[in-house]
């Protein structure tokens, strides 16, 4: 399977897991020793945390994710996605933005091996 086909299945998996709140499925979204590098936080390491990581973002209000893809670079086994997002409470907008995310040929299927984002949102003032 190609990478963008790969990569448009895998974000399909993602969304399905954040509407359904599946924390305790989101790590098979990931590669056995993925990293998680979200904005203001430190990294999130391996299977455990990206669990405790996706289960704290439900809790939090996080109902669902849209992620878009803008380009794929296939790098052999690797490639390179680079796109947008939101995220939503509900229909209220938590936050928009930039995604990088390194993904991985894993046993047939292209998994997220380093997942970072950035919003688009302004600070608040203060």
């Amino acid at each position: 399977m190609d990478a963008t086909t790969g990569i448009h299945e895998g974000n399909e998996r993602f969304r399905t897991a954040v509407r359904t709140a599946d924390s305790a499925g989101t790590p098979a979204l990931y590669t056995r020793d993925a990293t998680v590098l979200p904005p203001n936080g430190d990294a999130v390491h391996g299977a455990e945390e990206i669990e405790r990581f996706w289960a704290t973002a439900f809790e939090n209000g996080v109902t669902e994710a849209r992620p878009v893809t803008l380009e794929v670079i296939e790098m052999g086994e690797y490639a390179l996605e680079v796109g947008e997002y939101t995220v939503l409470s509900g229909d209220d907008i938590l936050d928009r933005g930039k995604i990088m995310v390194l993904w991985h040929r894993d046993d047939g299927f292209w998994k997220m091996h380093r997942d970072t984002w950035n919003s688009s949102l302004r600070l608040p003032a203060g």
